[in-house]
This record gives C-alpha cells, structure tokens and sequence, in this order.
C-alpha cells in the first residue's frame, strides 16, 4: 500500500499549491478529506503519509531549491505543478525520509507521472531525480 500511500502525499502537496498559504498541512488533510483512500486497517501507510508531509512541510524551501538547481533551461514557473509536486515528494523521501532505496523511489515518482501527467512528464521527471541523487551522493 506504500504506492497508494505516496499518491496521496502527492496529491496533498500537489493541492496545497492552490491553497491559502496559511493553512498548515494537517489542515489541508480535514479539508480535503483525503486520508479517507486508505482503509483505517493501514494505520502504517497513515503515518508514512503525515511523516512524509510533515518533513516536506520542515524542509519545503530547501527541497525546492535542490530541484530548481536542477532545471537547466527551465524557470521553476515553467514546469508543471503536477511534475514539481511529484518531483518535491521524491526529494523527500530521497533526502528527508531516508528509509526507502533511491530506486525505488524514483520507480515510484516514474509511475506517478506516467498516472497523472504528460506522455513526456515521466522521463523528465526520470532525469531531475537521477542528477539529484548524483548530487546527494545517495547509495
């Protein structure tokens, strides 16, 4: 279920773009009433959800910053939120969370985009990982 986990995580970062800035991700998770996805038997997918959007919400800043190095070519504005929210996710996992193989990670944010966004979005999305591992020095 780890897979359904990090989609919510995703769609929770990817819906916190167009809402008010104040709103603390716990808030956002009532209001949308996202953890509902999960059956309550899965209380580990829910606490690998909140670990994961409380370190993005702790490291937001630097997270955007390691991707926006990244973007040779491209301004932050120019890549689609739907990729970022993907994008910031896996760096999450990757740096913040550091229980899951790297490979598995980007296998995941891979299959995310392929669901969710372009026909192009998977390999970019494929490439921004790879150079951020590379930089991270991540085994």
């Amino acid at each position: 279920m780890r897979k359904l986990a990090r989609e919510v995580a995703f769609k929770i970062i990817y819906k916190s773009y167009f809402l008010k800035d104040d709103l603390t991700f716990e808030e956002i998770l009532e209001a949308e009433n996202i953890t509902p996805e999960l059956d309550k038997e899965f209380e580990e997918d829910n606490k690998f959800i909140t670990d994961l959007i409380n370190l993005y919400a702790q490291n937001k800043q630097d997270i955007q910053q390691i991707i926006n190095s990244k973007l040779s070519g491209y301004t932050p504005d120019r890549v689609f939120k739907i990729d970022r929210a993907i994008m910031e996710l896996a760096v999450t996992e990757i740096k913040f969370y550091g229980q899951t193989p790297y490979k598995v990670v980007i296998n995941e944010a891979v299959e995310i985009a392929k669901k969710y966004s372009t026909e192009k979005s998977y390999s970019f999305v494929n490439g921004i990982l790879k150079s951020v591992v590379e930089e991270l020095n991540v085994n």
